[in-house]
């Protein structure tokens, strides 16, 4: 498996900075993603080049969820499949797939090494189809396959054509946190609070936010990093025997910093 590009960390890293949970007027979590165009140029915005290269190569991992709207239709073995769906997840396979037709279509080293190609699959009756479309600016992309040099009524003849569009998009270790600031978890062996056969026990992130800010008013605690808040929770929930995911910790740690500095500020 190749190396993750450091570009692409990078702007991991950058959007597990970003507010990701929404909720209703009556306090429901609901669908978490950003437009798949408003994450390329935030990224942009932030530092990171080609940044659709670097969200293409994070959706191709699994490392970003995406959601949307799509169609997709096969003509094989004598028979033809089709299925449409909406806001339904884009699973990594559909990703691989568009980046090793963009990989395909390069002839250079260069950004604009690249060749157009459009395909002609009659079984699914789609006259000169691109062979890919990766239009991040307008949340879609789409790719097509035909089995070459062989005629439609050949054993291993194939057509395909996928396409999706309005996608949005998250980083997959952030989910659980998005619809409950508790996930479900291995719980640690042989603690006291351990609910068995049920939930592991749920933090109380009003009370541990309280905690810490005790000690940043005595002036006990003056973190300089999300970090050190995160290590602070981490250390009180954990005498308590609560053990909740260093995302989840992140969450609530990047929070409170963001209080401190908001009151070094007043």
């Amino acid at each position: 498996m190749e190396e993750r590009p450091a570009s692409a960390t990078a702007a991991l890293d950058i959007m597990r900075e970003w507010e990701w949970r929404r909720c209703d007027p009556d306090g429901v979590p609901f669908h978490p993603g950003k437009d798949l165009n408003w994450v390329a140029n935030r990224l942009a915005m932030e530092g990171v080049r080609r940044p659709q290269d670097a969200i293409l190569t994070l959706l191709c991992e699994g490392a970003l969820i995406a959601r949307g709207d799509h169609r997709w239709r096969k003509y094989q073995d004598f028979a033809h499949f089709q299925s449409e769906a909406h806001c339904d997840p884009i699973k990594p396979l559909h990703w691989q797939r568009l980046a090793a037709s963009i990989q395909n279509a390069k002839y250079g080293p260069g950004w604009g090494s690249t060749k157009e190609t459009t395909l002609q699959l009659p079984e699914l009756d789609v006259s000169d189809c691109p062979a890919h479309e990766w239009e991040f600016s307008s949340c879609r992309f789409s790719y097509a396959e035909v089995t070459g040099k062989l005629a439609p009524w050949d054993d291993d003849y194939l057509e395909e054509w996928f396409s999706a569009w309005d996608i949005d998009l998250w980083p997959s270790d952030l989910e659980p946190m998005i619809w409950d600031d508790e996930p479900e978890a291995t719980a640690p062996p042989s603690t006291t609070n351990a609910n068995k056969g049920g939930r592991p026990p749920a933090a109380d992130w009003e009370l541990a936010a309280l905690e810490i800010a005790g000690r940043y008013y005595r002036g006990d605690f003056k973190p300089k990093t999300i970090a050190d808040v995160g290590r602070a929770l981490t250390s009180w929930l954990g005498d308590q025997d609560l053990h909740p995911s260093d995302s989840v910790v992140r969450i609530h740690a990047k929070r409170i910093f963001d209080a401190f500095q908001a009151w070094e500020q007043d």
